[in-house]
């Protein structure tokens, strides 16, 4: 990187012809003495469009290493870079801000081939190059870490292989795997990718007016691209399928959540919502099926929820979490499954939060593969809440669990899917990428007894049919006191 300065002679004490010199080899010591040796010399007036010119090494943050020239004025009123020629200064010539690439994703999703096969919907491998901006969280530490800790479904092995292969990139340039994460870098995977199947349910748009989608979502489907999904989502499907361009999701439900939700048709329609909710002034119903004979009446939760593992999408009830409020009514008792059918209406909305509510209520969804686990969470299921050991032994067991078990609802991994290494091609494995081929999940493991059910204002109000697990308690839902009582509360921001 070449650094062009504009000295003030009469700041700086050296003499005002022009000089070259390898400014960063020139010890602090040295240059010290060059000044006290001229404080005593008269300096004459000189122009200052004087210039020192020094030859500075390429940073090892920059990956390209790239060298640039950049105009700085030293010892005037205006400590700062010349970008527009003012005060004499040149013009910066500034390497271009890499950028994520948005044609990616159209061309990705116009080459999307779905297809169906034992009552599910799959896409055919595709080539991919995924890309994201760095998180927040990321900032400051080694690249191989965010892989290994953001990301899942690989090894240390592999992510050390594919940084040191290209296939993991930063800023569109190869870098090993001690990079540190900076603000605004993009972080490129091409993976040849394998999506999970989902349920083959139809998306079914409620309703369409004013810039709003109502949908009923089924279970097993995610809203948006994340982890391992990307054409197998709600978005990418009525895009696809039903000739939507633009959609933004104005509220967000869990893969395994089925129910009602909202879609904007524009980033400000979409902030619109947002607001309403964050004011409290969208009231959501949910139905779901939970364990055990639940209290009858209305039951009240106002336990604090805090996020315990991002990587896990894992939160658990804490006094330091964020405030939180569900309030309950069981509509029915079954004695002969031991299970209970109960309206929930959630004040805030926090990640999980009726799940984790029913969980410490002593009352998980019945088939919650994350909150509903007893060799994970031990013989009291977490009923109660539990102690700062018990927490970091359930994330330990669950890290160990997650490459075996997809049915866990682990949403918040970006993306991981990409080549593995075994010695020979064999049947069961993908033939380009040699990624190995996944049986279809069970039926069972495609849902959760979890359903939202009815959203509604002041001025409209939506609804959808109840699942087949529920429809027996569709009179009950209806004549339930907080399906027609409006529980207020005050604004509380939702995550």
């Amino acid at each position: 990187m070449l650094i062009r300065l504009l000295t003030h002679p009469r700041l700086l004490r050296i003499p005002a012809a022009s000089t070259t010199t390898r400014f960063f080899s020139m010890s602090s010591q040295t240059l010290s003495e060059a000044i006290a040796q001229q404080d005593t010399q008269e300096v004459p007036a000189v122009n200052n469009t004087n210039t020192t010119t020094a030859t500075v090494s390429p940073s090892k943050q920059d990956p390209a290493g790239d060298s640039k020239e950049t105009t700085v004025h030293v010892g005037s009123k205006r400590h700062k870079e010349s970008k527009h020629n003012h005060y004499g200064g040149q013009q910066l010539n500034k390497k271009k801000k890499y950028k994520i690439d948005p044609t990616e994703n159209e061309e990705s999703l116009k080459n999307a081939e779905y297809f169906f096969e034992n009552g599910l919907r799959k896409v055919r491998p595709y080539f991919y190059r995924y890309q994201t901006y760095a998180k927040g969280r990321w900032l400051g530490r080694e690249l191989i870490e965010v892989m290994n800790t953001e990301f899942r479904d690989r090894d240390t092995k592999y992510y050390e292989k594919a940084i040191k292969d290209g296939l993991i990139t930063i800023n569109g340039n190869t870098v090993t795997g001690s990079y540190i994460m900076r603000n605004s870098d993009v972080l490129e995977h091409s993976i040849h990718r394998h999506e999970p199947p989902v349920a083959d349910s139809a998306v079914k748009v409620v309703l369409d007016q004013d810039g709003v989608l109502v949908v009923d979502k089924p279970s097993s489907i995610p809203v948006h691209p994340s982890g391992r999904y990307r054409h197998n989502t709600i978005l990418h499907i009525l895009m696809k399928e039903q000739g939507y361009k633009f959609l933004y999701p104005a509220n967000r439900l869990d893969r395994l959540t089925s129910g009602l939700m909202l879609i904007a048709k524009s980033v400000e329609k979409a902030r619109d919502i947002e607001t309403m909710m964050r004011q409290c002034e969208i009231h959501k119903q949910y139905i779901c099926k939970v364990r055990g004979e639940f209290p009858s009446g209305v039951t009240e939760c106002h336990e604090s929820i805090k996020v315990a593992c991002f990587k896990l999408t894992l939160s658990v009830v804490h006094p330091e979490g964020k405030q939180c409020s569900t309030i309950f009514e069981r509509l029915q008792y079954d004695k002969e499954t031991n299970t209970s059918i109960v309206l929930a209406k959630p004040i805030t909305g926090r990640t999980h939060q009726i799940r984790v509510h029913l969980q410490f209520l002593g009352h998980p969804i019945a088939n919650d593969p994350l909150y509903h686990n007893t060799s994970i969470w031990g013989p009291t299921n977490g009923q109660g809440g539990v102690s700062a050991e018990m927490e970091k032994a359930v994330v330990a067991k669950f890290n160990e669990r997650v490459d075996q078990e997809d049915e866990f609802d682990l949403a918040l991994a970006e993306d991981s899917v990409g080549l593995v290494e075994v010695e020979n091609s064999q049947a069961g494995f993908c033939a380009i990428c040699r990624q190995p081929n996944k049986p279809d999940p069970a039926p069972e493991k495609r849902g959760m007894y979890l359903h939202a059910w009815k959203y509604r204002t002041k001025d409209w109000s939506y609804e959808t049919t109840l699942p087949a697990w529920a429809s027996g308690a569709a009179k009950d839902a209806a004549a339930a006191t907080l399906s027609t009582l409006s529980v207020e509360s005050a604004p509380i921001e939702a995550e």
